[in-house]
């Protein structure tokens, strides 16, 4: 019975275990994605302000100095036949405030007559537009629109990538239908990327633009890789005089945790040290209850069933009616052995009997120690006089056929067993305690009056 009662035990705790362990698991998991997509918003608004940082530079810088270089086209408009010596102050005055322009050319009729600066410029003049299609393209894309077309980036012919604006000039506003040229403004793309603030971002995170010639989200990539705009993890527009460009930014795994740096898994593993502590801490407390409870219905010395055990028992069966014995057992010249060969031997003696008891006994019957040299035994469903004669010499047998050993000594061992059964000898328990009590005693004296 005790052995059944242990293995349930052991089974719930088992359960319980489980259960804790994945109760722990999924919580400390749950926290762990929450803090994560913290982390994770937190990051993406963060990117998201850089990126649009740099959008709203790109706009400010490629705006802000094409309107200046349009104050060229507004004294030409005024004065169709100033000369390309009265540009060159002014077109000198508007270089010096954009740092981003890298020159500025004329071309009435679309022949460049003009360019500031002239140093590394020279070829340029006398191009004429109608004879390079690739160029002729946007002007007159600028010159059927009747304003400002930004074209680009592209490949520079001399050397490196650059956005241009397309000014035409009409003398007849506001109708605007005799064309007198166009104005050309080329921005240093390098340099724009560069002050935008497109270098800065945290590595790992994936930059690209898109909208060749203010095409949008349907142009071509000219910066950065088609990859990144699929799934971005944020967009931005960068709004020019004509058409927009894309700005996206993407980031790849090992970006997440080099972004949120060494904390990333502080929770995790704070998490599961918790979960341990707590654990340990449960295990301690139940292992603590589980001795408390064990030693208040255990004998100390034979790990049997205390008095205060064997009373639970026969309590519950009475209050359920069912019909049991009540064996008394005491060891015959118990006392004799104590002062004889002294208290441990005594206790060895003990410990043995215990166990050839226990080991005599069916699995539902219950055992216990409950005075010196005396054990009382509940069997369920046995009251017959016969059943128990037999049970009683199978005890005899199991325990007294064999002398105790014990470091060179060698005791013989006797018992003396008294039995009562329930209903038939008593329907409470002293009555039957007393019965099997006095029982025994009758087989002790039987005993006494053998060795005499």
């Amino acid at each position: 019975m005790k052995s059944l009662r242990r293995a349930g035990a052991d089974v719930l705790f088992g359960l319980f275990v489980v259960a804790y362990m994945v109760t722990a698991f999924y919580l400390v998991e749950y926290l762990q994605r929450s803090y994560s997509r913290d982390v994770a918003a937190e990051r993406t608004h963060y990117l998201s302000q850089q990126l649009a940082l740099v959008r709203s530079r790109l706009e400010g810088m490629v705006t802000s100095e094409i309107f200046l270089a349009n104050g060229l086209v507004s004294y030409i408009f005024v004065s169709p036949d100033s000369t390309p010596e009265q540009w060159q102050p002014l077109a000198k005055q508007i270089a010096a405030s954009a740092p981003h322009i890298r020159n500025i050319a004329v071309a009435p009729n679309n022949v460049v007559s003009f360019v500031f600066p002239k140093v590394g410029n020279e070829k340029a003049l006398g191009l004429d537009y109608d004879d390079h299609p690739h160029q002729l393209r946007t002007i007159e894309q600028a010159r059927k629109a009747k304003r400002i077309f930004v074209a680009g980036p592209l490949e520079l012919v001399q050397g490196g990538m650059g956005v241009i604006a397309r000014m035409p000039i009409f003398t007849d506003p506001p109708e605007n239908t005799r064309y007198w040229g166009v104005a050309s403004v080329v921005l240093d793309w390098s340099s724009l990327v560069l002050d935008a603030g497109a270098l800065d971002f945290p590595e790992g995170i994936q930059l690209a633009m898109r909208g060749v010639d203010g095409t949008g989200e349907h142009g071509t990539v000219f910066y950065g890789s088609l990859d990144t705009f699929q799934a971005p993890l944020v967009t931005e527009n960068v709004h020019l005089i004509s058409g927009n460009w894309q700005l996206a930014i993407k980031a790849d795994d090992a970006a997440i945790s080099s972004f949120s740096g060494s904390n990333y898994q502080v929770l995790r593993i704070s998490g599961y040290s918790v979960a341990l502590l707590v654990f340990i801490s449960i295990v301690v407390m139940l292992n603590a209850y589980r001795n408390a409870q064990r030693y208040s219905y255990e004998d100390v010395l034979t790990k049997l069933g205390n008095r205060r055990r064997i009373i639970q028992v026969l309590e519950r069966l009475i209050r359920r009616h069912s019909k049991f014995a009540i064996v008394n057992i005491d060891l015959n010249e118990f006392k004799m052995v104590n002062d004889s060969f002294g208290h441990p031997v005594g206790d060895a003696l003990l410990i043995e009997v215990a166990r050839r008891l226990e080991s005599s006994l069916r699995s539902y019957d219950t055992i216990a120690r409950v005075g010196g040299d005396e054990f009382l035994l509940v069997l369920p469903r046995v009251t017959r006089r016969h059943d128990l004669d037999i049970i009683g010499e199978k005890i005899r047998e199991q325990v007294c056929s064999t002398p105790f050993e014990y470091k060179g000594l060698s005791l013989p061992v006797s018992l003396s067993i008294g039995f009562s059964a329930y209903p038939e000898d008593g329907e409470d328990m002293e009555e039957l305690l007393h019965r099997a009590d006095s029982a025994m005693y009758q087989d002790k004296h039987r005993h006494h009056r053998r060795q005499a």
